[in-house]
């Protein structure tokens, strides 16, 4: 740990008046618990934190009010920390807007959201970017006066809605909780430090009085089962990553069939308590569309959905098994089937219908509809970009089996068996409220799924420690076993 002086601040005062006490009794309050830690980068310290240049995580304010005592002028961003807004910065690209920050650009005839001119779609010739840098905020309020899409995003930022496709979830800091799988994110060592008690709608244990939390290290050791070390389910448990892709065609209105990867990265924890079956519970890291055609070359984008972190966010952790009556190279990994809800709650998750557009036109209040990501639109939003700009409010169901081979005591690989429903509810524009349907690809080698064991990857981390960044900063190195590729065997065996 490296340990300075930090230079006083005005929630530091009260530490001086401590300072001049006499006499202290009782236990010395933890530093980390008051979040005042050693950090390393400018995200180590979560909301109302950031690392200063003694590397300690430190805070300026809490409101712009305090601001106000050490440069009028300035705002309190979302890290606690006092920043001059620079004013309105025009920009082409992101490199306009120097490290750190974003270009709010929109094409000039799409009107697409861009960060430079090659985000732009290229049918009607030549386009441009233009816009401007993003302003420091804390609050969504100090996005108000700069237009009225933008938002206050996580990075202490103003920017459109769609900046999720600028930023990696693995670049962004912790964020505040409300319940477990918030904190998974860091890892599965951390939980949401408030009393819990079970949502009465989906079970789910949430902080009490709808309260928000932050994320804090769980109490104990990382639980991954205590199951007969002579199983060769044994040899496999700890921290794995998941790179799992689903290849789609989606009629689209005006675009027509539209060829589109799920691409996702699941952090797993594989626990072993009896037999030879693995418990696995995944949690999803990082989702991207990604278009293509069968060709695999480069091509004309026309349109594309981004997924907010939102969505991202208010996923619940899949839970499946595994039988693993040998550990050789070659033998089957085959696993039970995961079902999962998003933006709906029903009886029978396998076999009651999701309800409809027609459901929620007849009934608003129709109980079986859930603003899951809590955005204040029906069931889950996603944000359609390119010639068609706006949000799309839909309910899901999917299903997943996976079924392959173990590679080896790390690696293991196959098919992914996928079951998905998905119903348009309502959107921002009646021009994308439409019917369609989605049909997996004919090539079964692009719908599959590689999983790594991490935990020894990181040998100066806890298991509980590995986390989502790790797994998505190893993804997306060309090298990386758990890289994105058209087809399961594009990348070489380990």
């Amino acid at each position: 740990m490296r340990i300075a002086r930090a230079p006083l601040a005005p929630l530091a005062l009260l530490a001086l008046l401590a300072a001049a006490c006499t006499e202290t009794t009782g236990a010395p309050t933890d530093q980390d618990a008051l979040g005042y830690r050693a950090c390393e980068g400018y995200f180590d310290c979560g909301v109302g934190r950031y690392c200063n240049e003694h590397g300690f995580c430190w805070a300026d304010c809490r409101t712009t009010a305090d601001c106000a005592l050490i440069a009028p002028g300035t705002l309190c961003n979302r890290f606690g920390q006092c920043t001059q807004d620079p004013g309105e910065t025009p920009c082409e690209s992101h490199a306009d807007c120097g490290e750190a920050n974003f270009c709010n650009g929109h094409c000039s005839t799409a009107g697409s959201v861009c960060g430079d001119a090659s985000e732009c779609p290229n049918a009607f010739g030549q386009e441009t970017c233009s816009g401007t840098c993003g302003r420091p905020c804390g609050t969504d309020n100090d996005c108000i006066a700069l237009g009225p899409e933008l938002e206050c995003t996580p990075v202490g930022l103003c920017l459109l809605p769609g900046w999720e496709q600028w930023i990696d979830p693995g670049s962004l800091p912790p964020t505040t909780c409300m319940q477990d799988s918030h904190c998974r994110t860091l890892g599965w060592g951390w939980e949401c430090a408030c009393a819990k008690s079970p949502d009465p709608r989906t079970g789910i244990p949430r902080c009490n009085g709808g309260v928000e939390s932050t994320c804090t290290p769980a109490e104990g050791e990382l639980d991954l089962g205590g199951g007969p070390e002579g199983s060769p389910a044994h040899a496999f448990r700890g921290i794995w990553g998941m790179r799992m892709e689903i290849a789609v065609m989606t009629e689209v209105p005006i675009l027509g069939y539209q060829r589109t990867y799920s691409s996702n990265l699941f952090l797993v924890k594989a626990r072993h308590a009896a037999g030879d079956r693995l418990e696995m519970e995944e949690k999803l890291c990082d989702l991207k569309l990604i278009n293509f055609v069968d060709s695999d070359e480069p091509f004309t984008n026309m349109g594309w959905m981004v997924i907010p972190l939102r969505y991202l966010r208010s996923l619940a952790i899949l839970q499946r098994s595994a039988e693993l009556p040998s550990a050789a190279p070659g033998s089957r990994w085959l696993t039970t089937r995961s079902v999962e809800v998003r933006g709906a709650v029903i009886a029978d998750p396998v076999r009651d219908p999701l309800p409809t557009r027609q459901d929620y036109d007849a009934d608003h209040a129709d109980a079986r509809f859930w603003d899951q990501d809590e955005d204040g639109n029906v069931g889950m939003t996603t944000l359609m970009d390119g010639i068609m700009r706006g949000e799309i409010y839909n309910v899901q169901r999917w299903q997943a089996t996976y079924d392959g081979e173990l590679v080896d005591a790390n690696h293991i690989r196959g098919l992914a068996s996928i079951e998905n429903e998905q119903l348009v509810i309502s959107a921002s524009k009646p021009s994308l409220v439409y019917d369609s349907q989605s049909v997996m690809h004919a090539d079964p080698t692009r719908t599959y799924f590689r999983l790594q064991r991490l935990d020894s990857m990181f040998p100066d981390k806890e298991p509980g420690d590995v986390s989502c960044a790790d797994l998505i900063r190893y993804a997306e190195r060309n090298d990386s076993w758990l890289r994105h590729t058209p087809h399961l065997m594009d990348v070489p065996d380990p």
